[in-house]
């Protein structure tokens, strides 16, 4: 308790330490799940001890991002961090941050439609189906299949992939093919109540209780002899935690090979099988298979924002506001590309530096 109340109340005596705990709080938070009020207590000790030497956090430190990882290996239990995925979110954290993003993204529809259309909607009923349709895309997208594809639910993983493509065309069709009529009139402020609905149910949902929607049958069910095992060690590894197929299939026949050498069972060898998946992917390699598994939402959403911006040249509408909020949220969209790339680029050259030279020191 003593270390919780000093880190609430850090005073930090250089911009550059106030910095440094930025940085480690956001890696901390962001990459690996963290429980409440372990960043305080870290930071109120490195304050202590660098203020008893004298010098920089940095100094005492050293990389905020690389010292998040040693706490986290030494203060968060195993149990805890071999359930999160590879950029450390949680089970069910992926889908309950969906519902609350699909219900803001609902609300700010309705303001954008409420200004520029006014207070009543006119919409046919093929426009509301494919706008529901739409935000069920958003939501399995952004939060069902990656908490699938974590859970290591490999083949549930395709076929909601393959789900999503067909709603994408559907929803298309919808908007772009069938005809409107008959119209109805629908007040904004409804699109209010959808959103924050949604937004609610993100909020109340606990990440526990959602993880255990998409974790498939217990342990202790499906874990029934070696192959099973190892077949969910294969999956994990190449789910949860981004290992290339190959990859995924020498690590598991290397643990067959060593069962079969010892003559022990997997549980007895190798401990829980979510333990020792996370053990093999621990390390440096694991910025660079986060980046790997980013680079087809990040070439999805490029697309997307090129197809809008050729839909807004082939039809400009300078005279109204519609227009004009079009161009500003794909103006945002193109940031948020560029920046998405850019970290990925430089996450995949320093993975790619990494491997060249471990190679050079094998060779």
């Amino acid at each position: 308790m003593k270390a919780r109340d000093t880190g609430q109340q850090q005073v930090w005596t250089h911009k550059e330490d106030e910095q440094w705990a930025a940085r480690f709080e956001l890696a901390l938070a962001c990459r690996h799940d963290a429980p409440s009020g372990l960043a305080e207590e870290v930071l109120a000790e490195v304050r202590e001890i660098a203020a008893e030497a004298g010098r920089p956090v940095q100094d005492v430190a050293g990389d905020p991002d690389a010292y998040a990882d040693t706490v986290a290996a030494e203060r968060i239990s195993e149990v805890r961090r071999s359930s999160a995925d590879m950029d450390g979110v949680p089970p069910g954290g992926r889908f309950t941050a969906a519902l609350v993003l699909a219900g803001v993204q609902v609300v700010l529809f309705g303001i954008m439609l409420w200004v520029s259309e006014g207070f009543w909607l006119s919409a046919g009923w093929p426009q509301l189906s494919g706008a529901a349709l739409l935000t069920t895309v958003f939501v399995t997208a952004v939060g069902v299949l990656p908490e699938l594809r974590a859970a290591g639910r490999l083949l549930v993983w395709r076929i909601t992939l393959v789900a999503v493509c067909v709603l994408v065309v559907a929803t298309a069709t919808l908007f772009t093919s069938v005809p409107a009529d008959p119209f109805v009139r629908v007040p904004a402020p409804a699109l209010f109540g959808v959103g924050g609905l949604l937004a609610f149910a993100g909020f109340r949902l606990s990440d526990e209780r959602a993880g255990r929607w998409f974790a498939g049958a217990p342990a202790a069910a499906r874990h029934v002899d070696d192959e099973a095992w190892l077949a969910r060690l294969e999956a994990l590894l190449k789910g949860r935690h981004g290992y290339r197929s190959g990859a995924a299939a020498r690590s598991r026949e290397e643990a067959r090979d060593h069962l079969e050498a010892s003559g022990g069972s997997a549980v007895e060898e190798f401990g829980p099988v979510e333990i020792y998946a996370m053990r093999l992917a621990e390390g440096p390699a694991r910025a660079g298979r986060s980046a790997r598994a980013q680079l087809f939402p990040a070439a999805a959403m490029c697309a997307l924002c090129a197809w809008w911006g050729c839909d807004l040249l082939t039809h400009p509408e300078a005279g109204s506001a519609w227009f004009w909020i079009k161009a500003g949220v794909l103006l945002l969209g193109m940031w948020t590309c560029g920046s998405t790339l850019r970290g990925l680029r430089t996450a995949l050259r320093r993975d790619t530096g990494k491997n060249t030279g471990q190679r050079r020191l094998r060779g």
